[in-house]
C-alpha cells in the first residue's frame, strides 16, 4: 500500500501553492525510505522463491531480473505517454504520478490475486522447507565464493553515477541517460537468457575490467557533456549494459562445477511428480573442508544481500562526493533551493506590461526622429534583446536610442551561457549569452526594442559571432503577438561555460529591473548553478564593456588635454 501511496504523495506536493515545508519534505523522505526498504525485501524474497522452485534451471534467476526490469520499461512508457521531464507542465507531472499510482495499484491487485489463489503460500512453503533443504557442496572454485562481492561492487558503481547527473549541461540529457539505463537493465538479462553455456569466470573478469574503464570515461565526459553528448550516451549505455549482464552473470556462476543443476530428465520427472525437494547437486564437500556446506538458497540470499548493500554504499559514496564538491562546507545556496519547482516558462508581469516609447531618451531627435515615437515605420525593425542589450547603458554608449521597448516572451527558446566561434571571449570574459531552441515548453524573457535600420547596423557591428534570425513565437507581456521580431543568435555551436561575474550581473540586474520577477528568480537559479550567486545590483557596478571603454577614453582625452 505504501508503494501505491508514494506517487499520490508526490502528486500532492506538486500541487502545493508554495514550497513544501521541512516537515513535508521529511515525511516524503520517510515514505521513500519505507518504499525502498519494502522493495528490497520483495526483490530478495521473490528471487529466493524463484530459486527454490523444483524446476529450477539456469533461466529462473535471470527471469527474475527481467521481471524487475519490466518495471523500468513501464517507467519509460509512462514518461513517453505523459511527456514527463525536467520542464514538464504541471498537468504532465500530475499525469505521470497518476500513471505511477495506477501501475502500483495494478501490481498490488496481481499480488492479492496470487495470494488469494494460494500460489504464494505454496511458494513460501517450498522456500521454508527445512527437512530436506536444497543443499549443495561447498564451492570448489572462486566464482560462487566471490560472486556476492562482485555483485555488490557492481551495484555500487551503477548507483554512484546517478547523484552526479546534475553535472551534465542539460537536464533533458540527464533524463535521457536515466531512461537508457532502465532499458539496458532489460537488455542485459535478455542477452544472458540467450546464453546457453555455463558462464565462465574469465568472462566475469573481462566485464569487470571493461566496466571500470567505462566508468572512468563516463566520469570524464559528464562535466564535458556539452562537447561530447553522443560519446557520453554511448559510453553510458555500454557501462550500464555491462553492469546488467554482470549482475545476471553472478547468478549464473552458481551453476559452476560445484553447483550443477540436476539433469533435465530428473527435472522433468520432478515436475511430473510435483516433488518439492530436488537436489541441485549430488555430492558432498571435500573431506578436509571444515566449513559447513552451503545451499543454493544461501548463495542466492548472499548475492541479493550484497546487491542491496552495494546500492546503499554507492549512494552514500556519491553523496559524500557531491557534499565535498558543493563548497562552503556543503551548504546549498538559497537561490539553488528556490530553483526547485520553478516553471520552465515564467509568467509575465502585468505591472510591466505595455510599451514604453523612447525608453533611453533622445525622443526629440537622433536617428529615430523620422519614424516618430508612437508607432512603427518602414525604417524600423523589432529586435528581441535578452542579454546586455536589454538596458540602456550599452545602447546609449553606442549612440543608439530605441523608439520603443516592450517586455515580451519568446517561446521555444532558452537562455544559455557559453562560448561559440566568433565570440569575443577571453580569460576575463569566458562566455556570453545565446538563445538555444528547446522543445520542453520553456521560454525566454526579454525586451523587444524598436530600432531604426541605421542604429541596427551600428549595434550589429558590436555583436561578433551572432547573426540576426527571426523568432516565430514572441508575445508581449500584455498578450499581443509580435510579428517579424528578430534576435541575435549564435552562428556556431554554443559550448556551455560560466560567464564572468560582470556579464552575469549585468544581465541579471537588467532582467530584475525590466522583466517579470519569476523570470528573474529563474535566471538567478541558473546562474547559481554555474557558481555565480549573491549578485547585488546596488553594491556592484556591472557595466557593459563598451561603456567601460568609452569611460576610459574620456578620462584619457581629458588627461591628454591637460598635458
Amino acid at each position: 500500500m505504501l508503494i501505491v501511496l508514494l506517487p499520490l504523495a508526490g502528486r500532492w506536493m506538486t500541487q502545493l501553492p508554495e514550497e513544501p515545508t521541512m516537515e513535508m519534505v521529511l515525511l516524503l523522505c520517510l515514505c521513500v525510505a519505507g518504499v525502498g526498504f519494502f522493495c528490497g525485501v520483495l526483490v530478495v524474497t521473490g528471487t529466493v522463491i524463484v530459486g527454490s522452485l523444483p524446476y529450477q534451471s539456469r533461466e529462473s534467476l535471470v527471469l527474475s531480473w527481467i521481471g524487475v526490469a519490466c518495471a523500468g520499461l513501464a517507467c519509460i512508457v509512462a514518461q513517453w505517454v505523459t511527456g514527463f521531464g525536467p520542464f514538464a507542465a504541471p498537468s504532465e507531472v500530475h499525469a505521470f504520478f497518476d500513471c505511477g499510482a495506477l501501475l502500483s495499484a495494478l501490481c498490488l491487485a496481481i499480488c492479492a490475486a496470487l495470494d488469494w489463489s494460494g500460489a504464494w503460500e505454496q511458494a513460501f512453503d517450498r522456500t521454508a522447507e527445512e527437512e530436506e533443504p536444497l543443499q549443495v557442496a561447498a564451492p570448489r572454485g572462486r566464482g560462487p565464493m566471490w560472486s556476492p562481492a562482485i555483485q555488490g561492487g557492481n551495484a555500487a558503481i551503477t548507483v554512484f553515477l546517478f547523484p552526479l547527473l546534475p553535472l551534465v549541461h542539460c537536464r533533458n540529457l540527464a533524463t535521457t541517460l536515466v531512461l537508457w539505463k532502465l532499458f539496458m537493465d532489460f537488455v542485459g538479462p535478455v542477452l544472458m537468457l540467450c546464453w546457453r553455456c555455463p558462464w565462465p569466470f574469465a568472462g566475469t573478469a573481462g566485464l569487470i575490467s571493461t566496466r571500470v574503464a567505462l566508468l572512468a570515461v563516463v566520469l570524464y565526459l559528464i562535466p564535458r557533456s556539452a562537447d561530447f553528448k553522443i560519446p557520453l550516451i554511448i559510453a553510458w549505455n555500454l557501462l550500464m549494459l555491462c553492469g546488467s549482464v554482470l549482475t545476471c552473470a553472478m547468478d549464473r556462476l552458481l551453476e559452476g562445477s560445484s553447483a550443477q543443476p540436476a539433469a533435465p530428465e530428473a527435472l522433468a520427472a520432478a515436475v511430473a511428480a510435483d516433488t518439492a525437494d530436488v537436489p541441485i547437486v549430488e555430492g558432498s564437500a571435500d573431506d578436509g573442508d571444515a566449513k559447513p556446506p552451503l545451499t543454493w538458497l544461501s548463495r542466492v540470499r548472499a548475492n541479493r544481500l550484497a546487491h542491496q548493500l552495494g546500492i546503499v554504499v554507492g549512494l552514500v559514496s556519491a553523496g559524500i562526493v557531491v557534499y565535498a564538491a558543493a563548497g562552503n562546507g556543503g551548504v546549498v545556496q538559497a537561490t539553488e533551493l528556490r530553483c526547485r519547482g520553478l516553471p520552465p516558462c515564467a509568467a509575465p508581469s502585468a505591472a510591466l506590461a505595455g510599451t514604453q516609447h523612447w525608453p533611453c531618451g533622445g525622443g526629440g531627435g537622433g536617428s529615430g526622429a523620422a519614424v516618430g515615437g508612437a508607432g512603427r515605420g518602414r525604417d524600423s525593425v523589432r529586435i528581441f534583446h535578452y542579454g546586455a542589450n536589454m538596458g540602456c547603458a550599452k545602447l546609449e554608449a553606442l549612440g543608439i536610442y530605441p523608439l520603443a521597448a516592450t517586455p515580451a516572451r519568446a517561446a521555444g527558446f532558452r537562455l544559455s551561457f557559453g562560448s561559440s566561434p566568433g565570440f569575443p571571449t577571453s580569460a576575463q570574459e569566458p562566455a556570453f549569452g545565446g538563445l538555444l531552441p528547446c522543445g520542453d515548453g520553456g521560454c525566454v524573457h526579454g525586451v523587444v526594442h524598436e530600432l531604426t535600420r541605421r542604429d541596427l547596423a551600428k549595434l550589429s557591428a558590436t555583436e561578433p559571432g551572432y547573426a540576426l534570425g527571426e523568432l516565430p513565437d514572441v508575445t508581449a507581456y500584455h498578450g499581443e503577438p509580435l510579428r517579424g521580431v528578430l534576435a541575435y543568435l549564435p552562428t556556431g555551436a554554443l559550448v556551455a561555460e560560466a560567464p564572468s561575474r560582470r556579464y552575469a550581473g549585468l544581465v541579471w540586474c537588467q532582467a530584475n529591473a525590466s522583466l517579470a520577477p519569476g523570470y528573474s528568480r529563474q535566471l538567478a537559479c541558473e546562474l547559481a548553478g554555474l557558481g555565480i550567486d549573491g549578485l547585488s545590483c546596488a553594491q556592484e557596478n556591472f557595466q557593459p564593456l563598451v561603456a567601460q571603454s568609452q569611460s576610459f577614453l574620456g578620462v584619457f582625452r581629458r588627461s591628454a588635454g591637460r598635458t
